[in-house]
């Protein structure tokens, strides 16, 4: 008789399985499928934009942007290809000529996504990334709940300068050797009290009980049930923290700069939503989002951790109120999870002290967030103000002054400097600095290097951004943007918790099935224009879609993030549908609150939040 063994699908092969040119050339191959449809709704859009009437400008300007949508949520092409659709519909169509659907491919924004990029590849080129994560995992890895607490602060902390793919990319080898030596520790622990007791396995290397019906074979030992149940919690911890950071800074994830490109775009009047603007609301978004998230997972995942932590915390108040109350012995779980913060430290310590690239970027880092946070802060004159006073004031009237000076230049100025920085002291060798014995005088490296940039920079999100303003600029040509904002009409003079609370739901939906910079790209353009016909605040309207773009917990297919996850074998897709449907519930319920309180004052928004008088008619 045959045992049983764990069945795994092909397409999981192949992630575990080894590079190869016979790999690498089925998984570049396009299903024949997607062209026959690319090919398809093409033609059908090119007929239908002729069958209409010169005067149905905004009808022609629907039907190409349904037909990019419904590219995008199929991806019968790339994301980037599909993005280039407008530049090719709008001149046939007769809404924007190529001169003017070229002009909107690129402007400020995407050099605020180029400077981000260039700070994240130096950092991920470095290794600093990877020394944060182990400094934070071993300070939190201490139980089931903290480590899982540490690993979801740490991917919602790298996002926020990083993008959420790179963090995840980085994040998930870590969680792999950490799982690696839970399974380890465990097993020794096991064969410590007694035999091997490690998911029911045999001593002779069979399973009993705990495998599929009909899957024959053999293995040599099964991990526990409880142990799988724990890591699928602590790996979906990384993608969903991720898209949770993603929210916190302007420049965490690509919607954001999308609500900033047509914010400024509509409302050119309007106040100015900047890096320090974005992070005083939406951090305390964010982080709420966390604690609620890391406390979803828990208690689907590891809720006997949890219940130990509260109940220790809970003797240790009443032991300092009246010493001696409570008896803390350390049981066997703690003694395997002190083992487990003892590998997390040995791999930080290998690590060795901070280098001098590491300490040079941290710097530089700092130098950033600090320019972007002071350079045009709420209540207070920031330093760009101070600078283009100074200027005019001083000397001249022809030097840059407060409305040249925005965040993608900051971005652009330090990532310059990137290229310009050592990855050695250029002062070892010198009177002022003595090198180390031995060592010779060499060349040194730069932070970041031409090599990096062309291999790791995601020229495909850029274009993506593009294709979002090129939809932007027709949305608003064609009259079709202030013709959709009509039709919601129905909203008007409701209370502005259903508003946001029917906004955060609809795109909270469709970021599931589209990713989210597309959702953004396809409903800012809709959303801008629809505040006038509500008599709301764009402002609010704007910010819960933005926000509520990035909550997509449920399908691999809805962010890169989720879909990395799925390189693990504890992985399923019933996991992550199990926990993203509650995740998306509460999220939603989170951003609705932050969106309706604090985020009002912070931006000057009334209590009615009635259209401002910097809407005017004619934007």
């Amino acid at each position: 008789m045959g045992v049983k063994t764990i069945p795994e699908d092909s397409s999981r092969l192949e992630l575990h399985s080894p590079g190869g040119e016979e790999q690498h050339r089925v998984k570049t191959q396009v299903p024949q499928w997607r062209t026959v449809f690319t090919g398809i709704v093409v033609l059908v859009a090119i007929i239908i934009i002729s069958s209409l009437e010169n005067d149905q400008k905004k009808e022609r300007a629907g039907v190409v942007i349904a037909t990019t949508a419904l590219l995008w949520c199929t991806e019968a092409m790339p994301l980037m290809i599909t993005a280039l659709m407008p530049a090719i519909l709008f001149p046939f169509a007769g809404v924007l000529d190529t001169k003017e659907i070229s002009a909107v491919y690129w402007n400020y924004i995407s050099m605020l996504m180029l400077g981000t990029f260039l700070m994240a590849e130096s950092v991920e080129a470095c290794g600093l990334h990877r020394r944060i994560a182990l400094a934070i995992l071993s300070l939190l890895g201490r139980s089931e709940a903290l480590l899982m607490m540490g690993s979801i602060l740490v991917a919602w902390k790298l996002s926020m300068f990083m993008s959420n793919t790179a963090t995840t990319a980085m994040m998930l080898p870590i969680i792999g050797a950490i799982i690696d030596s839970l399974r380890t520790i465990q097993r020794d622990i096991d064969r410590k009290n007694g035999g091997i007791k490690m998911g029911d396995v045999k001593t002779n290397g069979s399973i009993a009980d705990t495998l599929p019906e009909g899957e024959e074979g053999t293995v040599e030992e099964a991990d526990p049930p409880q142990f799988v149940w724990f890591c699928k919690g602590l790996i979906l911890s990384i993608p969903y923290g991720a898209s949770m950071g993603g929210i916190a800074t302007l420049t965490g994830t690509p919607p954001n700069l999308v609500f900033k490109s047509n914010y400024e775009k509509f409302y050119s009047n309007g106040p100015t939503v900047d890096f320090g603007k974005w992070m005083a609301f939406c951090y305390p978004i964010s982080f709420l989002l966390v604690v609620v998230g890391w406390h979803v997972l828990v208690l689907m995942y590891a809720r006997s951790s949890y219940v130990d932590m509260i109940v220790t915390i809970f003797r240790k108040i009443g032991n300092l109120v009246v010493p001696g109350t409570f008896h803390i012995e350390e049981s066997d779980d703690q003694k395997k999870w002190r083992q487990v913060n003892n590998e997390i430290k040995k791999k930080y310590r290998a690590l060795g002290p901070l280098r001098f690239p590491e300490i040079c970027l941290f710097c530089l880092v700092i130098i950033l967030v600090i320019l972007w946070l002071l350079r045009d802060p709420a209540g207070m004159e920031g330093w760009a103000i101070k600078h283009g006073k100074s200027m005019v004031d001083g000397f001249t009237h022809h030097l840059p002054y407060h409305p040249y000076l925005k965040d993608a230049w900051v971005a652009i100025v330090v990532g310059v400097l990137l290229f310009n920085s050592p990855t050695e002291n250029p002062l070892e060798g010198t009177l002022l600095w003595r090198a180390p014995p031995g060592k010779k005088f060499k060349r040194s490296e730069k932070l970041l290097t031409m090599d990096v940039v062309l291999k790791k920079t995601p020229w495909e999100v850029l274009v993506l951004l593009g294709g979002g303003y090129a939809i932007a600029e027709g949305c608003e040509k064609s009259g079709l943007s202030q013709w959709l904002g009509d039709s919601f009409g129905f909203l008007e003079g409701q209370n502005n918790v259903l508003v946001a609370l029917v906004i955060c739901l609809m795109v909270a939906c469709l970021t599931e099935v589209a990713s989210n910079t597309a959702s953004t790209t396809l409903l800012m353009p809709v959303l801008a224009p629809m505040a006038k016909t509500l008599n709301v605040n764009p402002l609010f309207l704007m910010i819960s879609g933005t926000v509520a773009a990035s909550l997509a917990f449920c399908l691999p297919s809805a962010t890169g993030p989720n879909a990395m996850v799925f390189t693990f074998k504890e992985i399923r897709v019933v996991d992550m549908l199990r926990t993203g449907v509650i995740m998306n519930i509460l999220s939603v319920l989170v951003v609705v609150f932050g969106v309706s309180t604090w985020t009002l004052p912070i931006l000057g928004i009334s209590d009615n939040i009635f259209v401002p008088s910097w809407v005017t008619p004619e934007e």
